[in-house]
């Protein structure tokens, strides 16, 4: 997904039956998932993540604010949204989320992508910051190699991957 001024510029958003698959897995194994969709995030249960990250947003000026919605049923919400984007799942159980990764990336053809230490990204085959960067880059008539990336999760390594300089710090806040 690329976003300019808030418009979605290109996007190959998760197709509506995996989104519902997947949700179906964390019900039966008991994860709380945060789902990206159109524009805002949604959840169930609101998670110790959910609640932190809520917090911090509502530090941000209005414009830049990004919208949570608790919802009673993401199965739901995936059939009633233009588009799902991700799903971020946190659990305090890393093992646990490590195999629930593997097994979604195998069972679904998903892809998982870590953003922090406890927290496991889902989405399509494919899509990665790093990718949409390059595209928009590309897009621009610009090169790569020309680029500065920075970023403070896992997730952001691979914005930084093609880019000249690079810097990925790890740190959240």
């Amino acid at each position: 997904m690329i976003i300019k001024l808030k418009t979605v510029l290109d996007a190959d958003p998760m197709p509506v039956d995996k989104a519902l698959q997947l949700i179906d897995l964390l019900d039966e194994h008991q994860i709380h998932g945060l789902m990206y969709v159109d524009d805002a995030m949604l959840y169930e249960h609101p998670t110790g993540h959910v609640v932190r990250t809520s917090r911090w947003a509502q530090t941000l000026p209005p414009e830049q604010r990004p919208t949570f919605t608790q919802v009673s049923s993401l199965a739901q919400a995936a059939r009633d949204v233009n588009a799902v984007w991700k799903f971020a799942l946190t659990d305090e159980d890393i093992p646990r989320l490590q195999w629930f990764g593997q097994h979604v990336e195998q069972a679904l053809g998903l892809e998982c992508e870590w953003s922090w230490h406890d927290q496991v990204d889902i989405a399509r085959k494919g899509n990665s910051k790093g990718k949409r960067l390059t595209q928009w880059i590309e897009a621009q008539g610009g090169s790569m190699k020309n680029v500065i990336a920075f970023g403070d999760n896992y997730n952001d390594i691979s914005i930084a991957g093609g880019g000249r300089h690079r810097r990925c710090d790890g740190q959240r806040r």
